[in-house]
């Protein structure tokens, strides 16, 4: 954030120094860290201050404004003190020393100035790209492990009290960054996704959804706009955001860079440790595969194992799935949900199929009782199919290369890449 402050030339302390950590300690609680101040003299007989970010919290505006007026009082008695909060769209030119004619001419200079630059560096513009929805599921429809369910909620409440705990109480100055970033790991189909869904809803949200795929660019160096654009889209929507797929985003940082997609890559987990400090907001990812991720990640995350359901949920996750809100499945009444629990080890993605292919054969074949025994017949498919996938052999093939050839394929690789941005760019200025 930027904060210009404006005194009156005659009122200006030469202890700046104290003037700037008496602001940065009152703000502080509001937007944790931020960057620059910038004190400049003034020659009317007021103090103004200017703030151009929003608070992490909502609805704060008139105790920040009741705070930094308190503060300004303390310091410059006998002044008029005005506080603008957002006063317009950052502009690094602004100078609240000189007056609006000036000030809008320098904007329009800063927009001539940019008006040629690229659209991949317009993070607004990205971040168009991304759009919110509202949430699918609630806990109601989320089956998991009791010892699961415990971590999510706790994760939940600290996020809810976090103002509270963190900036009324203090505890910022012994745990400066609150966690409020989680990491769900765990096998295919145990509900990390529905749980997300899930907490965007406790907590009265939308939810942003992305995967690597999303940010991952052919163009060189363009990654990390995408990682900034995504979690700006995120905080516009004030929504929960929820990263699938996230051991490609999350894995372990190349140590043996040499060449340019390397670096690029590197650059891009970099930008995403940098937006985790700063994100205002909650930020979930999902993976299967948790021992990818870099260390410097994990300590940032509070980390949740979705584990393969028990007895007891499977059998509520079967529940939910033939009798829950809004199905109206014809079951016959030798359905037996203890025998279908107990004899498949299914996580919930795997009830769910089971289900829909009983309910399928059952309607081809014309009849109009689903039965136990259509079930455990769906049941035994989707067991053999899950069995074949684990014991899937990988048939490729990997190929040994000299580092003549390796060299040969990097530049016909490159060739590519730059011949794809010169038509990109051809196109931009004919356009």
């Amino acid at each position: 954030m930027k904060i210009y402050i404006g005194i009156p030339k005659t009122k200006i302390n030469t202890d700046v120094l104290s003037v700037k950590s008496a602001l940065v300690k009152t703000l502080k609680p509001y937007y944790g860290e931020f960057g620059t101040e910038s004190i400049s003299e003034y020659y009317n007989n007021s103090v103004d201050v200017y703030i151009m970010d929003k608070a992490k919290y909502r609805n704060q505006d008139d105790n920040i404004i009741a705070d930094v007026k308190k503060l300004m009082r303390a310091l410059y008695g006998g002044l008029d003190i005005n506080v603008y909060l957002n006063y317009q769209q950052f502009n690094p030119g602004f100078n609240p020393c000189l007056n609006s004619t000036v000030n809008a001419e320098i904007s329009r200079n800063q927009q001539n100035q940019n008006k040629n630059k690229s659209d991949e560096f317009d993070y607004e513009k990205l971040s168009e790209n991304y759009q919110s929805e509202t949430p699918r599921y609630n806990f109601n429809q989320v089956i998991l492990p009791k010892a699961v369910q415990e971590q999510i909620i706790e994760a939940v409440s600290t996020i809810q009290v976090e103002h509270k705990v963190f900036d009324e109480w203090g505890l910022r100055s012994i745990i400066p960054n609150a966690s409020s970033a989680m990491s769900f790991y765990g096998p295919p189909g145990t509900g990390k996704s529905m749980a997300a869904e899930a907490i965007a809803q406790k907590l009265n949200k939308k939810i942003l959804r992305a995967t690597y795929a999303d940010i991952e660019s052919k163009f060189h160096g363009e990654g990390p706009k995408m990682v900034k654009a995504i979690f700006r889209a995120a905080e516009r929507d004030d929504a929960v955001l929820f990263l699938d797929e996230s051991d490609s985003l999350l894995s372990k940082r190349l140590t043996n860079v040499s060449d340019g997609s390397a670096q690029a890559i590197n650059s891009m987990r970099s930008q995403l440790l940098i937006c985790l400090e700063q994100f205002r907001g909650i930020v979930i990812f999902a993976t299967n595969l948790v021992v990818n991720y870099d260390k410097a990640f994990l300590s940032r995350l509070i980390n949740i194992e979705f584990t393969v359901p028990d007895f007891d949920a499977r059998k509520l996750i079967w529940n939910q799935h033939l009798c829950g809100d809004g199905l109206r499945i014809p079951l016959s009444e030798d359905v037996n949900l203890d025998e279908l629990a107990e004899k498949y080890v299914f996580c919930g993605r795997e009830i769910k199929n089971s289900v829909k292919d009983a309910c399928v054969t059952v309607a081809i074949s014309g009849r109009d009782l689903v039965c136990q025994a259509d079930l455990i017949k769906a049941s035994e498919k989707t067991k053999v199919e899950s069995e074949k996938v684990l014991k899937s052999e990988d048939h490729t093939k990997s190929v040994k290369m000299s580092d003549e050839q390796k060299k040969a394929v990097t530049e016909v690789m490159q060739k590519k890449i730059d011949e794809s941005n010169n038509t990109t760019n051809s196109s931009e200025l004919d356009s």
